[in-house]
């Protein structure tokens, strides 16, 4: 766990947000708002927002090893956020929702060609690890461009 307590307050106040978010945009969807709206409650900018907070919240603590610190909020942060989103998709399953995200069609979990193990546990779990390993990946390009911007500012200061 990240060992700065203003840190891993900011990853439990992420983690809050995400679920609310996840939680509205069900709601959305179950009440057939446009997929513009219910994109815009995707969990998605959420890893590149949390991302530059970390890096900045690790600048001002000046952390040891801010990147090793980053890495392991982001993969945090992506893990909590996508096992939540996973339980969504099979709640999907379960309950043959019908947003297109969780159609067989688009790559999700409902519809008729899909078993139980494929809605419930395979399609799932694949666009989790998917989606952990692409948050970790594009959060770390931010957030060390965020700590290399934020220490260059703080150097010039200095």
């Amino acid at each position: 766990m990240p060992n700065d307590q203003s840190t891993q307050t900011l990853l439990n106040t992420g983690t809050a947000v995400a679920a609310a978010i996840i939680v509205v945009r069900i709601i959305l969807e179950q009440f057939g708002a446009p997929e513009t709206v219910n994109n815009l409650f995707g969990v998605a900018w959420l890893h590149l927002i949390m991302a530059v907070l970390f890096a900045l919240r690790l600048a001002k603590a000046g952390e040891a090893s801010p990147y090793k610190a980053l890495f392991l909020n982001i993969v945090l942060f992506g893990i909590y956020t996508r096992l939540m989103v996973m339980l969504t998709y099979m709640a999907a399953y379960r309950f043959s929702w019908p947003a297109p995200r969780f159609s067989g069609k688009m790559g999700g979990n409902v519809g008729p060609a899909i078993s139980p193990l494929q809605g419930y546990l395979v399609i799932p779990l694949r666009n989790a690890l998917i989606w952990i390993v692409m948050a970790t990946i594009t959060g770390m390009i931010i957030g060390v461009i965020t700590l290399w911007l934020r220490r260059r500012s703080t150097a010039k200061t200095a």
